[in-house]
C-alpha cells in the first residue's frame, strides 16, 4: 500500500571497478549520459564516483582514488516519503539502492518527486492517504503516541446538488486551506477522499480532542464562498496507548483510521461534533476509556 523505492528505482545499473582507471570511468559516464557510477569491489559497492570527482583528480588515477567513500544508500523497501527526506537532508540528487550490501538500483530526486506528485490531491494540494499511512508507521516505529482525527463535512452532497460541483470544489479547497492553517506543524494532514479529511497526530486523547474541536470551530466560523455555512462531524481513535508497541505495521494505522471513520459516522448520525471511538484496533493495547 505504501509506495516504496523498489517501485521506481532504475535496475539497469552501470558500475565501475575499484581498480579501473578514471579515463574509463569518464567515458562510461559520458557515453551513458549519467552523472555518477557505483564503484564495486568483490561484488560489493564501496563508493560513488561522479564526473565532478573525476575532474578534480588526475586522469591517470584509478576509481578508488577519486570515489566518495561516505556515500548514502537506502534499502529497496524504503518508502518514497522517507527517500525524499533522506535526499533533502543530505542535499543529494541521487541515491544507490542496496539490499544486503548488494547494489540493486538507483533512484533520483526528480523521479521521487514526480512519483510523489501522484499522491497529491490536485484540488486541495493536500497529500492523499498513502502519506498518512507512511507517517503513521514512522510515528509507531519511533515509539510515539498515535491518534487520528477523521473529519467528514456535513450535508456536502446537498451543496453539490443545490449549488453545483464547481461550488463544492471551492468549498473543499477552502476547507483544505483552513486545515493547513490550523493543524500544528507536528501533525500530518491528507484529503482522504471526497469530503473526508484525516489529521494524524502524535497526541494523547485529550490533546487530540482539543485539536479536533479547534478544527471544527475554524470551519464553522469561516465565511465560505456564497456565504455558505459548513459544519463537520469528527471521529477520533487512538491516543490511549499504555505501553510501547511490539509490532509495528501499516495495518495498525489502517485500523485506527477505520475506527475514526466509524466514529465520524456516528457523530454525523447523532448530530454530535466529536465522537471518540470506543473500540481499539487489533494492535492497540487495551486501556480504560
Amino acid at each position: 500500500m505504501i509506495a516504496c523505492v523498489a517501485d521506481i528505482m532504475k535496475k539497469d545499473i552501470q558500475s565501475i571497478g575499484f581498480f579501473d582507471g578514471l579515463r574509463k570511468a569518464e567515458s562510461t559516464l559520458i557515453e551513458s549520459n549519467i552523472d555518477c557510477l557505483p564503484v564495486v569491489k568483490h561484488g560489493a559497492i564501496v563508493g560513488i564516483l561522479s564526473l565532478k570527482d573525476i575532474l578534480k583528480s588526475h586522469p591517470n588515477r584509478i576509481a578508488a582514488d577519486a570515489m566518495d567513500k561516505n556515500f548514502v544508500s537506502i534499502p529497496s523497501k524504503t518508502s518514497l516519503w522517507r527517500a525524499k527526506q533522506i535526499l533533502e537532508e543530505n542535499k543529494l540528487e541521487k541515491l544507490p539502492v542496496l539490499d544486503d550490501n548488494e547494489l540493486v538500483g538507483f533512484i533520483t530526486r526528480t523521479e521521487v518527486l514526480i512519483e510523489l506528485g501522484k499522491y497529491t490531491d490536485l484540488l486541495t494540494g493536500l497529500y492523499r492517504s498513502d502519506y498518512i499511512y507512511h507517517q503513521g508507521m514512522e510515528l509507531l516505529a519511533s515509539g510515539c503516541e498515535v491518534s487520528v482525527i477523521f473529519l467528514d463535512l456535513n450535508k456536502f452532497g446537498v451543496i453539490d446538488k443545490e449549488y453545483g460541483h464547481t461550488q463544492g470544489d471551492i468549498i473543499l479547497k477552502e476547507v483544505g486551506m483552513l486545515l493547513k492553517d490550523h493543524a500544528p506543524s507536528d501533525t500530518y494532514l491528507c484529503r482522504f477522499g471526497g469530503d473526508e479529511f484525516v489529521v494524524l497526530t502524535p497526541y494523547k486523547l485529550d490533546k487530540c480532542k482539543l485539536l479536533a474541536e479547534n478544527l471544527i470551530k475554524a470551519i464553522e466560523t469561516h465565511i465560505f464562498s456564497n456565504q455558505l455555512t459548513i459544519t463537520a462531524a469528527v471521529g477520533i481513535s487512538g491516543g490511549r496507548r499504555l505501553e510501547e508497541r511490539r509490532i509495528v505495521e501499516v495495518d495498525t494505522v489502517i485500523d485506527l483510521i477505520n475506527l475514526a471513520s466509524l466514529a465520524s459516522t456516528k457523530a454525523k448520525k447523532d448530530k454530535q461534533g466529536v465522537v471518540v471511538a470506543e473500540g481499539f484496533c487489533n494492535h492497540e493495547e487495551s486501556a480504560t476509556a
